[in-house]
């Protein structure tokens, strides 16, 4: 059945070019150099062929174009999931190593407190001793979170410009001459140093 139906459409087409031809064309095939009919003959067979170009892209291209689509916006959504979880577990490590931070600080409280019973004898070497240990917790504390905090950047940084390298991979490669690839790559250099 479907057969069929290309079939009678196709010489459906046929029918119609074959008619305008005869209809529109008959200056063609009567005078070599005559100037009234082909404007007109030219205008319409543009409107034909732009006819022929939307049924064919209607009827093949209409379907495996939005499938596509459809699969890059599932894929990005995808991947901004996975990098949204990512974020929130980053997070998560970040409030850890705040409580943590927080903790440190109350032990050093109750520290100083003991030391202050101990005596006025032993109060500067031991109060000097605390301080001390807690400086060093607080500035290792918070190297740990400003490294998590740049890993997690550089991850999410390299992840994205993954996705948009594959991206520009599979959309662009007819579309960019060769001058263009000189200024992307002259421009990533010139990004790539300032960082």
């Amino acid at each position: 059945m479907k057969y069929v139906r290309k079939t009678v459409w196709m010489f459906v087409w046929m029918m119609v070019l074959v008619f305008n031809l005869h209809i529109f064309g008959y200056e063609t095939f009567a005078a070599d150099k005559t100037t009234t009919w082909r404007p007109i003959y030219d205008l319409i067979l543009r409107w034909i062929n732009f006819g022929i170009i939307v049924f064919i892209f209607i009827k093949y291209a209409k379907t495996p174009l939005m499938n596509f689509l459809r699969g890059q916006k599932e894929k990005l959504a995808e991947e901004i999931k996975q990098l949204e979880e990512e974020k929130n577990n980053i997070i998560e490590k970040v409030n850890e190593s705040r409580k943590i931070l927080d903790e440190s600080e109350i032990r050093f409280a109750d520290l100083k407190d003991r030391i202050i019973k101990q005596g006025e004898r032993k109060k500067q070497g031991i109060i000097d001793s605390a301080q001390q240990q807690s400086r060093s917790m607080l500035e290792d504390a918070n190297r740990r979170i400003d490294f998590l905090i740049l890993q997690a950047k550089n991850t999410f940084r390299a992840e994205l410009i993954d996705a948009a390298i594959e991206l520009s991979m599979e959309r662009l490669p007819q579309q960019i001459t060769e001058k263009d690839n000189e200024k992307f790559v002259d421009q990533y250099l010139v990004g790539a140093l300032a960082e």
